[in-house]
């Protein structure tokens, strides 16, 4: 791993800018063109996903997102000589490491198209020089990739930076995070935006959406910091391989969502009675490259929809005591949906598993619910535990943020009759605000923390929101057996009303 860290630190100073200043013309669009390639992932021989790299080096490195070399095995490379063409199969590649604290990976091609190996001091390959300097408001941006929308083909869209977003790695103060009004679709992860001078200064990696308005802002990862990241030692790993579900100490719901979406280590979390004639909103991210699938479905006939990657959700990030920071990722989930079970109180069954049935940890936000005079004793939600959220070791974080000022949460964990839930020491099981003595258990003040609206806007906590984390692990759940947690959400003295949403932090193998 040091060799590669000295290797792109080469890179990253010694590159030169070989265009002139202004913008690019077409001789150097159709130059850079060449640098960039569409990743095919591949597991046991087929694909499974598509995204974008670029060419980094002549000996061909090439970078790309995390998220688009996850669940594979093995890379096929495809390159173009005319952009007016579509790309052709030229190497495989392997993979090189991951980071795991931004969307960053690296590949290096070491096959031709034919699986024989090739010495990468041969290639000569064509490359994009790499940036030294962070780019600024108004700077214009120049987008190569392959997404989904250009029938193949490699798609350039221009545009500016719009945000720059500031943090700190390795003591310094840096720009984390770009965003830019350049189109950047699903397929454009991983790969290349250049300056108006032709430089590699960022990987476009997410798109936020608002959709009120139908804006849209396309996230980019800056080489500033990937650069800052690279130059620590060991900062690139290996990815381990997910493991099949066992028998013993796993399993879950099975849901089946046709070929390749099905799951079999699904968590279900039950709306107890959910009204009819309203709009609700399910949201699953994935937390450390985790691909959630989430089905919503009628909880007698166990009909419904599945959803796996929602590009409308791709900007979305979150900041939770238990889950740490959020990154945005192409593989959340989102399901819009109403009760339509033709009563007017019926149970729903928001269900999330992972693709492939691998294993991992989730976020499961959930909007439209409201405490209001009517509730009686509140909303009950209930969190049916299964072998494998206990083998996961990720204990069950329940959060209830308030959306409005009006309305101080209070939350509490259920009896068989939705009483709160007494230890024989008389302990009562409830939280009123996170982080103070009024919340039992591990609890923190919310104010610093934060979670995704519909409307593109984060939601931040507050002092007053309440959180439940409960440690699973000593539960022993037999796979056959139906055992479950209900939450019971209201407010304190239930004499404050308003809206709210929730969030469930959990995990499964």
């Amino acid at each position: 791993m040091r060799k590669f860290v000295f290797l792109f630190w080469i890179i990253f100073v010694f590159s030169g800018s070989v265009f002139a200043q202004g913008g690019l013309s077409r001789d150097q669009i159709d130059q850079i063109a060449t640098s960039v390639v569409q990743i095919v992932a591949l597991s046991n021989g087929e694909a499974i996903s598509t995204g974008s790299g670029t060419i980094v080096n002549a000996t061909g490195m090439v970078f790309t997102n995390r998220h688009v070399v996850e669940g594979a095995d093995d890379f096929a490379i495809l390159m173009i000589d005319d952009m007016a063409e579509v790309p052709v199969h030229r190497y495989y590649a392997g993979l090189v490491g991951v980071s795991d604290d931004i969307d960053f990976a690296v590949l290096q091609i070491n096959r031709d198209d034919q699986g024989r190996a090739v010495d990468p001091d041969s290639l000569q390959l064509a490359f994009v020089p790499i940036s030294k300097s962070s780019m600024g408001h108004g700077d214009r941006v120049y987008i190569f990739g392959f997404p989904s929308i250009g029938d193949g083909y490699l798609v350039l869209t221009q545009g500016t930076i719009t945000t720059v977003e500031n943090g700190t790695i390795s003591g310094q103060r840096l720009p984390v995070w770009y965003q830019t009004d350049a189109e950047i679709s699903p397929g454009n992860s991983g790969g290349l935006v250049v300056n108006e001078v032709g430089e590699f200064i960022g990987v476009p990696t997410a798109v936020q959406s608002e959709e009120r308005t139908l804006g849209r802002l396309g996230g980019i990862l800056p080489m500033t910091a990937i650069a800052a990241l690279m130059r620590e030692e060991n900062s690139l790993v290996q990815p381990t391989t997910q493991k099949e579900p066992e028998t013993v100490g796993s399993g879950g719901v099975h849901v089946d969502c046709g070929r390749d979406a099905s799951f079999d280590n699904g968590v279900e979390i039950i709306v107890r009675q959910m009204r009819a004639g309203f709009e609700y909103t399910a949201t699953a991210i994935g937390l450390n490259g985790f691909d959630p699938v989430l089905a919503v479905l009628d909880s007698n006939t166990g009909q419904g929809i599945c959803a796996d990657d929602e590009a409308v959700a791709a900007g979305y990030t979150a900041s939770l005591p238990s889950t740490g920071d959020v990154v945005a990722s192409d593989l959340t989930a989102q399901v819009r949906f109403s009760q339509t079970s033709g009563q007017n109180m019926a149970d729903v069954s928001l269900v999330v598993g992972g693709f492939g049935n691998a294993a991992g940890e989730f976020l499961l936000i959930v909007e439209g619910m409201a405490a209001t005079a009517a509730d009686g004793k509140g909303d009950p939600f209930s969190v049916r535990l299964t072998p494998g959220m206990v083998a996961s070791g990720v204990p069950l974080t329940v959060y209830m943020i308030s959306k409005t000022t009006a309305l101080d949460p209070l939350m509490y964990l259920a009896d068989d009759n939705y009483n709160v839930f007494v230890f024989n020491d008389g302990t009562e099981l409830f939280c009123d605000d996170a982080g103070s003595d009024q919340c039992w258990g591990e609890s923190h003040n919310l104010s610093n923390s934060y979670v995704p609206q519909i409307n593109g806007r984060l939601l931040p906590g507050g002092e007053y929101d309440a959180m439940l984390r409960i440690p699973i692990s000593d539960f022993e759940i037999r796979p056959d057996e139906f055992f479950a947690l209900t939450f019971m959400m209201t407010s304190y003295r239930q004499t404050t009303f308003g809206d709210y949403l929730i969030a469930f932090h959990a995990g499964t193998q």
